[in-house]
């Protein structure tokens, strides 16, 4: 078979989103691995928790807006700028009027939040605080989505990826001194979170050019609801599936356990980073081919599907062979989670093959079945931790996510051959 190494073709465009988000996993393991270097076990635990809460809480805010923005966007003509920005304003009114409630429900809830999370040990104030990362955050991603949508993949990747690490270090180094003292820690991720948000609108000047020099139209609020609400539960459930068994061990375990399990979950997370840079350039094309090139849609969709499975494999079995040495650069105490991160290396390689073929459910506008898919998975994954966790800790945690996402990617295969989603374009 000839290799396309034309610079727009599948591969390259594959090689050089992977390029970003390797740099993206390197600046966010240099935070991490600072971060358990220099705060006691349980208070890296804290701030990872914190990191988790910030990142699910702003996803909920945006109602499924950044699905709605690359599935539409992705579509529209490359050179249609203005309509690009027409869809851009009205995402960020939304976002900003959904991740201002979610605000006000996070600083109402801060208090009970650190006593279950936090085991009491955080500032509330401080906590309070953290919540403006949900509108910050939210900058990031809405602009990192838009990006995405409009194919310029490796800016979208460096916005979603490395922009907030590298901010959260520049501020490290200015506070060094300062970062592992009266919990200021949390202070200053809540500001490397604003000025990644205010540094991501960069790439997007030629299109705020056009925002701002008219009046562009919006969609009202009920329409863009309608549109945007349905794709919600794909990104939200996805998100609980990665991060339920973090939320659960802060839940059920002491701040020490978490800080462990925590570290193996992000070591875990290297493969999904390259996940997603084969999302990010995989997705849109689909999209254009679905409107615009029906006939080569079968052939592109099963040469990425292989594409995935062969790049994750591959790195998967790398990350394994070299999980200890990844462990004990936070430190030889975290050597101990050798056995999960193995588990959740498998069960995040099993969760992968999915990916191409939960595109097609969107595509196909039956997001139903894959959300009721995710909602299974998701529940499977709850009892499962309910049910392993108090009998083998740490190790129950990761069992639980190897056994929800087999339940996952084995359902989501099964239904895609049952519904059969290919036929049309064969």
């Amino acid at each position: 078979m000839k290799l396309n190494l034309r610079r727009d073709s599948l591969l390259i465009q594959s090689l050089l989103s992977t390029v970003a988000r390797f740099v993206g996993v390197g600046l966010n393991f240099a935070v991490a691995i600072l971060i358990a270097r220099l705060l006691p076990k349980n208070e890296a635990g804290m701030v990872f928790m914190l990191m988790t809460l910030v990142t699910g809480v702003s996803l909920f805010s945006r109602l499924g807006l950044e699905q709605w923005i690359v599935r539409d966007i992705a579509r529209l003509p490359d050179h249609n700028t203005e309509r690009h920005a027409h869809y851009l304003h009205s995402a960020y009114r939304l976002t900003l009027l959904s991740s201002i409630v979610f605000l006000l429900i996070w600083i109402v809830l801060a208090p009970y939040i650190n006593q279950w999370l936090f085991d009491g040990q955080l500032e509330v104030l401080y906590l309070m605080a953290a919540g403006t990362g949900i509108i910050t955050f939210n900058w990031v991603m809405t602009n990192s989505a838009f990006l995405k949508a409009v194919r310029h993949t490796s800016s979208s990747l460096l916005v979603q990826n490395t922009l907030p690490a590298i901010a959260l270090l520049l501020l490290i180094g200015l506070w060094w001194g300062n970062f592992a003292e009266h919990q200021h820690y949390v202070l200053i991720y809540t500001a490397s979170l604003f000025l990644a948000g205010i540094i991501s609108f960069f790439w997007l000047k030629p299109w705020l050019r056009i925002l701002f020099a008219r009046s562009s139209h919006q969609f009202p609020f009920d329409q863009l609801l309608k549109q945007s609400l349905p794709l919600a539960p794909v990104s939200m459930f996805a998100f609980l599936m990665l991060w339920a068994d973090t939320l659960m061990t802060g839940l059920l375990l002491t701040n020490d356990e978490v800080a462990l399990f925590s570290t193996a979950a992000r070591l875990s997370f290297i493969s999904l980073f390259f996940l997603g840079a084969l999302d990010a350039t995989i997705y849109p094309r689909l999209l254009k081919m679905q409107r615009q090139q029906p006939h080569y849609l079968k052939a592109f969709f099963w040469k990425s599907t292989l594409l995935v499975i062969g790049i994750l494999s591959l790195v998967t079995l790398a990350l394994w062979l070299v999980r200890d040495w990844m462990l004990l650069a936070f430190g030889s105490q975290y050597v101990a989670a050798s056995f999960v991160l193995s588990l959740l290396l498998l069960g995040q390689l099993i969760r992968a093959c999915s990916l191409t073929f939960s595109f097609m459910f969107i595509m196909q506008e039956q997001v139903r079945f894959l959300n009721l898919l995710l909602v299974t998975a998701l529940i499977v994954n709850i009892i499962s931790h309910l049910i392993l966790i108090p009998k083998y800790g740490i190790n129950g945690a990761a069992m639980a996510t190897l056994i929800a996402n087999l339940v996952l990617t084995g359902g989501v295969v099964i239904l895609f051959f049952y519904k059969q989603l290919l036929k049309s374009y064969a």
